[in-house]
C-alpha cells in the first residue's frame, strides 16, 4: 500500500511548483531584453524598440496559451482566480505589444524587404483583436466564446511561423539567432503539449459524462 503524502509534504510541493513557475514566467520575460541588450548588443532605437515589443508580445500570447491550455492543473498550484487574472493579463498585455510592434513596422515600413510572410502579422492580429473581445464580452457571448477563442492557438502557430520565418533576431547569421529560435520552438513545442493535454481533459471528461448518463439511463 502507497504511504500517503503528508499535508506538510503538500504544501512543500506546492510551493517548490509555485517558485519554479514563478522563476520561469518571470525568466521568458527578461530573455527578450537579455537577448538584445547583452547578446546582440543593440542600442535604443525603433528598430529596437520594434524587436522588443514583437518578442515580449510573442511571449506574453505563449504564457496566455499555455495558462488556458493548462488552467485545470494550475488550479492545483494557484488560487482559480489568480490564474485567470494571469490568464486575461497576459492575453491583453500580448496583443498590446504585438500592436505596437506592428504599428512601427507600419510606420518604419520595414516590411518592403520581407517575403509575403509579413502578411501573417497584420491578419493574425487582427483576428487576435476579435478573439480578446470577444473572451473579455464571454458572459453576453456565453454561447460562441470558447469556439472563438479556441481560435489563439492558430494564431499563435501562425505567429511562431511569422517570427522564425523573418523575425529580425531570427534571420541573422548570429550565435544568438540560432539561441532564440530553440527557445521559440521550445515554446511551440509546450504550447502543443498543454494544447494535448487540454484536448485530452475535455475528452476524457466527456467520455465520463457518456458513462454517467449510459449508466442512468
Amino acid at each position: 500500500m502507497a504511504k500517503q503524502e503528508s499535508p506538510a509534504g503538500r504544501r512543500a510541493r506546492r510551493t517548490a511548483l509555485k517558485v519554479i513557475l514563478i522563476s520561469s514566467f518571470a525568466a521568458a520575460l527578461a530573455l527578450p531584453p537579455v537577448v538584445l541588450f547583452v547578446w546582440a548588443g543593440a542600442s535604443w532605437s525603433y528598430f529596437t524598440a520594434m524587436r522588443l515589443l514583437g518578442l515580449e508580445g510573442f511571449t506574453l500570447i505563449f504564457v496566455n496559451i499555455v495558462t488556458g491550455a493548462t488552467s485545470r492543473n494550475l488550479y492545483r498550484v494557484f488560487k482559480a482566480k489568480r490564474v485567470y487574472r494571469l490568464h486575461v493579463a497576459t492575453g491583453v498585455a500580448g496583443f498590446l505589444l504585438a500592436l505596437a510592434h506592428g504599428l512601427i513596422v507600419f510606420a518604419e515600413q520595414y516590411f518592403r524587404d520581407y517575403s509575403a510572410a509579413w502578411l501573417i502579422g497584420p491578419v493574425a492580429l487582427a483576428v487576435l483583436a476579435v478573439t480578446a473581445y470577444v473572451a473579455l464580452d464571454k458572459k453576453r457571448l456565453r454561447r460562441v466564446w470558447r469556439r472563438i477563442h479556441q481560435v489563439n492557438y492558430l494564431i499563435f502557430a501562425a505567429l511562431l511561423v511569422k517570427v522564425l520565418l523573418i523575425g529580425s533576431d531570427f534571420t541573422v547569421s548570429l550565435g544568438y539567432a540560432t539561441a532564440l529560435k530553440a527557445i521559440f520552438i521550445t515554446y511551440g513545442a509546450a504550447a502543443a503539449v498543454a494544447t494535448a493535454l487540454r484536448i485530452w481533459q475535455y475528452e476524457d471528461a466527456a467520455r465520463k459524462k457518456r458513462a454517467r448518463q449510459a449508466a442512468s439511463a
